[in-house]
């Protein structure tokens, strides 16, 4: 018995000491639709959060097949009996990064995406202007063309990250983070 004793001692203390701590979601300024500047993560610290990126208009053409699911799964009300009311309690931002001449087109694409997005809404559709170039090196983002998903814990800290095109998979795994 003090063989095995000594083994656990011996083999596990160090794993014990050497977890890593998680990286933290980059601070980063934000005006929502509602036009209301937000500070991500910072202003929804109240409970978790999706953070959907998109650095690309081709991320955007992706990110049409995430928007409703991932709405569906973190919005939206049950419809009723064991599933009624939302049980991720999460908060969700869709958030496009313009940049370059992108910028010049900006106001047209607010006012585009005012009518197109419900308004009760608007709080969660956001659009950034940071520089993209630190923002992507802390996150390890790599390929601008795909939305860029981060789930976040209260104090900041990303617990899951993936990215690409929709998949029921994903979706999974990113709601899956939120129950943990």
């Amino acid at each position: 018995m003090k063989k095995y004793l000594i083994i656990v001692l011996v083999f596990g203390l160090p794993a014990l000491f050497s977890f890593k701590h998680a990286a933290k979601f980059p601070i980063f300024t934000c005006i929502n639709l509602n036009d209301k500047q937000v500070v991500l993560p910072t202003d929804v610290q109240n409970k978790r959060t999706v953070i959907a990126l998109m650095f690309s208009t081709k991320a955007d053409k992706y990110m049409q097949n995430w928007t409703k699911p991932l709405y569906n799964s973190l919005m939206a009300d049950g419809v009723g009996g064991m599933m009624s009311g939302n049980m991720y309690n999460a908060n969700l931002c869709f958030v496009g990064a313009v940049k370059g001449l992108a910028k010049l087109a900006l106001p047209e694409m607010i006012k585009k995406s005012k009518t197109q997005v419900d308004k009760k809404f608007h709080g969660n559709f956001m659009y950034t202007d940071t520089d993209l170039e630190p923002l992507m090196k802390a996150l390890n983002v790599t390929d601008k063309s795909l939305p860029h998903f981060f789930v976040i814990e209260k104090d900041g800290s990303i617990i899951y990250q993936t990215s690409g095109t929709y998949s029921d998979d994903k979706l999974n795994d990113i709601t899956g983070a939120l129950l943990n």
